[in-house]
């Protein structure tokens, strides 16, 4: 029995390859743990509260956006050290990139700009961040970087593409018993009270967890994780990207914070298999909202 279970855990994770230490990755780990770190800070220290979507803008753009601009410069360097050298245009794409994902964390210190931020979080934070986001690959792609290093494109698609549906197919019914079961599970969730009280309410909290989850799993899954495996240990990139991933979750039901070490090590692994964040980002999605539409019933009376 256990040997199937074993079986089936690794069919649905696969092997993780092999990595070659690259050159330089000493300075690339600090580099990564330092704009990392700016990331954790601003997002924690910066706390925005009231709108959800305002929320989650704001966490897309310091967890995600502070990386992505790290991860940027980084390849640029790498460009005009060792080849290929980037054109103009690829630099200047990505430089305008860079500039509208960190405009809107600088005008979030400003009164007018925290006063536009409120008024509109999409327009004024999540938009620009976005816009950035896509000015900044493509800048990077028109320099031949390699994105795939930082866990970032549809990676082996045709492994992961299956072994997703089956992950997403046995976490949903999971999800929904473990919510009616357990309690505080089931209070906490959904956080935000208009998510509680219509599904309008529900609706637009979990946009602004969508743009949240960008930067978180970006941040984890990708930036952090995919750059500490370029030191040629992939089990210790996991456990180094898996411990700030559980102390953040500090404030939640014990249940979810003692899980999100083990499924952290087993995200990270599947991630590292199928050489993309994306599929986490799918997957934590399709979590929080599973966990949080099935407490959102139960208050309706419907469980």
């Amino acid at each position: 029995m256990r040997a199937r279970g074993r079986a089936v855990v690794r069919w649905l994770l696969g092997d993780i390859p092999d990595r070659v230490r690259e050159a330089d990755s000493g300075a690339l780990v600090v580099w990564v743990a330092f704009a990392a770190a700016i990331g954790m800070w601003l997002g924690l220290r910066f706390q925005t509260k009231g709108d959800p979507v305002l929320t989650g803008s704001w966490r897309m753009l310091v967890h995600g956006g502070v990386p992505l601009v790290a991860m940027a410069l980084w390849d640029l360097r790498e460009g005009f050290r060792r080849g290929p050298r980037p054109s103009a245009v690829a630099v200047g794409l990505a430089a305008m990139g860079m500039t509208l994902v960190l405009a809107p964390i600088a005008a979030h210190f400003t009164d007018a700009g925290g006063v536009a931020q409120r008024s509109d979080p999409f327009i004024y934070m999540a938009a620009p961040g976005l816009v950035g986001t896509a000015l900044v690959f493509a800048g990077l792609v028109l320099a031949r970087r390699d994105l795939t290093k930082w866990g970032v494109g549809l990676g082996d698609w045709r492994w992961w593409l299956p072994h997703h549906g089956v992950l997403l197919a046995g976490l949903v019914p999971v999800l929904v018993a473990t919510t009616v079961l357990v309690e505080p599970l089931a209070r906490y969730y959904p956080v935000n009270r208009a998510a509680r009280a219509s599904v309008d309410g529900f609706a637009w909290a979990h946009l602004g967890i969508a743009l949240d989850f960008i930067g978180w799993e970006f941040l984890f899954r990708g930036f952090l994780l995919f750059a500490m495996a370029r030191r040629g240990d992939a089990l210790l990139a996991i456990l180094v990207s898996v411990f700030p991933f559980f102390l953040l979750h500090g404030n939640k039901p014990h249940i979810e914070l003692l899980s999100s070490f083990v499924g952290g090590i087993f995200a990270g692994w599947f991630c590292l298999r199928a050489g993309t964040f994306f599929p986490l980002y799918v997957i934590h999605v399709v979590m929080i909202t599973t966990v949080g539409f099935t407490s959102f019933l139960m208050r309706q009376g419907y469980f």
